[in-house]
């Protein structure tokens, strides 16, 4: 694979004058020689193009979803020869929410960013870092080489799999090989955990350590990426980036997305989780017998930890204020902050 990598770097390289020369010595020498001649004369041409384009260090290309997954890969990788061979890049962001139309481009980052920071609690500077961070990681993404192979991480959740898409995109007209690999199919083929995998376990890639990482990595047989699956999954990140809206009867932006039945599903229902946070919430006092106030993180980690879909306890947490700002709940103390403040059911 390397050898053709260093083919595929060296021909890059070359410009239309000296694309056209070779080509044309190419045909000359199949029509005069013979073909064991032809052979060798093609085996020395090739030689000399990979004289001129060395080995380079970063040889694989991984692109995760999430800070937490990108620091356990580099932690998988720091201590074995993959330190020098691996790069990773991530996109530090939670894309099961929020709107990603013309996330390839400065304004449409700036726009998502705008409407995550006037819902979440993150500190400004916090939230910007992010901003920041996802345009570097969009522009990586689009400068890299064609000789580098790619491997694009994922899970059955729709943070992953919309982030899949999202990349796919960005790399369309990309040369490079293409591994897909999803940490759920990987982790349950090499583990046999029939209890975990029921259970949707693990819910994202995250959720594994950096052990497991490596594991998956090195074992998992990762297969390119079929040309007509690419073709789909990049024209379904071209759908989210240019096609927000959800009818054409209707501005509203696709804002909520689902992974179901091994499908991407996208909605405007920014309220379909809150019947869950509010029957969570009932179980919780029930257990209790009481009525009292519950610390918001309780209620939030109660929430994440028996949802079936992935959405992040940044979303929950807001879902949750807005529940108050109905009077669904009662809170006391200081929603800047969700340890800051309890809730319980108003009666």
């Amino acid at each position: 694979m390397e050898k053709a990598n260093q083919l595929k770097r060296a021909i890059t390289k070359l410009n239309d004058t000296e694309t056209k020369s070779l080509l044309f010595q190419l045909f000359l020498q199949a029509e005069m020689n013979e073909p064991t001649q032809f052979v060798k004369d093609l085996n020395k041409m090739k030689h000399s193009l990979m004289a001129l384009s060395p080995v380079p260090h970063t040889q694989t290309v991984h692109i995760v979803f999430g800070d937490s997954t990108a620091g356990s890969l580099r932690v998988a990788f720091h201590d074995t020869a993959y330190k020098e061979t691996e790069e990773v890049l991530v996109l530090p962001d939670n894309f099961s929410v929020g709107p990603v139309k013309n996330l390839h481009t400065k304004e449409g980052i700036q726009a998502r960013f705008q409407w995550l920071k006037d819902r979440f609690q993150d500190a400004i500077n916090e939230r910007d870092a992010y901003m920041h961070g996802m345009m570097e990681a969009i522009e990586n993404i689009k400068t890299i080489p064609p000789y580098q192979d790619i491997v694009v991480w994922t899970g059955n959740n729709a943070h992953e799999q919309t982030g899949l898409r999202l990349v796919l995109a960005l790399l369309k007209d990309k040369w490079n090989t293409i591994f897909i690999l999803n940490t759920f199919s990987a982790f349950h083929e090499l583990y046999t955990y029939p209890v975990l995998a029921e259970e949707d376990y693990p819910q994202i890639s995250s959720q594994l350590c950096s052990d497991e990482l490596l594991l998956i990595y090195e074992q998992y047989d990762m297969r390119p990426v079929q040309i007509a699956k690419r073709e789909t999954l990049c024209q379904e990140g071209w759908n989210m980036l240019l096609e927000e809206s959800s009818s054409m009867l209707s501005d509203e932006p696709y804002l909520i997305r689902t992974w179901e039945d091994n499908e991407l599903w996208h909605n405007t229902n920014i309220d379909g989780d809150d019947d869950f946070i509010i029957a969570c919430a009932k179980r919780m006092h029930a257990e209790e017998e009481t009525l009292d106030f519950i610390k918001a993180a309780r209620v939030i980690g109660e929430v994440c930890g028996h949802m079936e879909q992935y959405r992040g306890i940044e979303w929950m947490e807001y879902r949750l204020r807005c529940l108050i700002e109905q009077g669904t709940f009662e809170y006391e103390g200081d929603l800047k902050a969700m340890r800051l403040y309890q809730v319980k059911l108003s009666v």
